[in-house]
């Protein structure tokens, strides 16, 4: 009884991460898109990588062996299942990220949505520290990152591998002039 329960269970949620592919995908190329028509208005927008949104296609592994172990080979057990609940979770909350994450760069300031539903804004003059690390590595790559007056981490960006050149530059006017460009001008 349990395991055709968690076999329809598994094969729901089967359908569900197959369909959910093509709409992260499309979501994605979407949201790109407009991202660069915003570009000619000098807002810009960092998200993850296409590689990063790829790897939704690796999310209805799970629930396929799941459902596979669970309607074949007899009873499964409780705990793993349960254990295949939370890895399921895990990467459904990955492919989220993927949709919701993004950094946004204006004259209004830095705009940071990540794993909530929550977005936070930053004014360009709340930023009082900035951070550069350079890529110890070739495969890694340069890291900039803005930090408020308490310390508190605002945004991460990496301007070589996502073209955030406007970024560099605004970047080496605060280092040269103390003070933040005008991001109107």
């Amino acid at each position: 009884m349990l395991d055709t329960i968690f076999s329809i269970f598994w094969g729901v949620i089967l359908v569900l991460s197959i369909l959910s592919i093509p709409y992260i995908i499309i979501r994605y190329e979407i949201n790109r898109h407009q991202d660069k028509k915003k570009e000619a208005e000098g807002i810009y927008i960092r998200r993850v990588n296409r590689f990063e949104v790829w790897i939704c296609i690796f999310n209805p592994f799970i629930p396929f062996l799941l459902y596979m172990a669970n309607s074949h080979s007899g009873n499964m057990g409780i705990w793993f299942n349960i254990a295949g609940i939370a890895l399921a979770l895990f990467f459904f909350l990955c492919c989220r990220y993927t949709l919701v994450a993004y950094v946004k760069l204006s004259p209004e300031g830095i705009e940071q949505r990540m794993w909530s539903a929550r977005t936070t804004v930053y004014p360009v003059n709340a930023i009082d520290g900035i951070e550069y690390y350079k890529a110890l590595a070739v495969d890694s790559q340069d890291l900039v990152s803005f930090y408020s007056k308490s310390g508190k981490l605002i945004a991460a960006f990496s301007p070589i591998i996502h073209k955030n050149y406007r970024l560099m530059a605004i970047v080496r006017f605060r280092i040269d002039n103390d003070r933040w460009a005008d991001l109107n001008n």
